[in-house]
């Protein structure tokens, strides 16, 4: 399994599909209006990663980053990102997130990340997540990759 309905999703639920995700679902059963939908499990990057083989390539290029040189952060960061952007998707995930999506029956989607780990006084998660509106079955896949 690797998406959940929001109306199956409660606070205890953020390790598992992030804190928007959990939010969503508690104020879903809480019967306050949201709209329908579903998360993709945190789960399910490592095993995308998995699957495409992917997180062998990252752990070496992890290794050659220089912490001391911001440059080799960003460029470490962006070849992991445009992997991930080439990578296909497995076909058992990309077809429960379109099957998920198909139920909805509704032409137009937002796709956002959502952190899996508490902001606290050593981190904060403001302003480092995606979220892409009017996503359709056509990009559904790509903007799930892109967050």
């Amino acid at each position: 399994m690797f998406t959940k309905t929001l109306k199956n999703l409660s606070k205890k639920d953020s390790q598992i599909a992030g804190g928007k995700g959990a939010s969503l679902g508690e104020m879903t059963q809480a019967k306050i209006p949201v709209p329908q939908g579903f998360v993709i499990l945190a789960s399910v990057f490592d095993k995308f990663l998995e699957e495409t083989d992917i997180n062998v390539e990252i752990e070496a290029l992890l290794h050659e980053i220089n912490l001391q040189d911001l440059n080799s952060v960003d460029k470490v960061s962006n070849e992991i990102r445009n992997m991930i952007l080439s990578a296909d998707f497995p076909a058992d995930i990309a077809k429960e997130i379109t099957k998920e999506f198909s139920q909805l029956k509704i032409k137009y989607v937002a796709v956002r990340s959502s952190a899996t780990a508490e902001d606290s006084s050593t981190a904060s998660w403001a302003g480092e997540l995606d979220s892409y509106l009017n996503t359709t079955k056509t990009n559904l896949l790509g903007n799930v990759k892109k967050c």
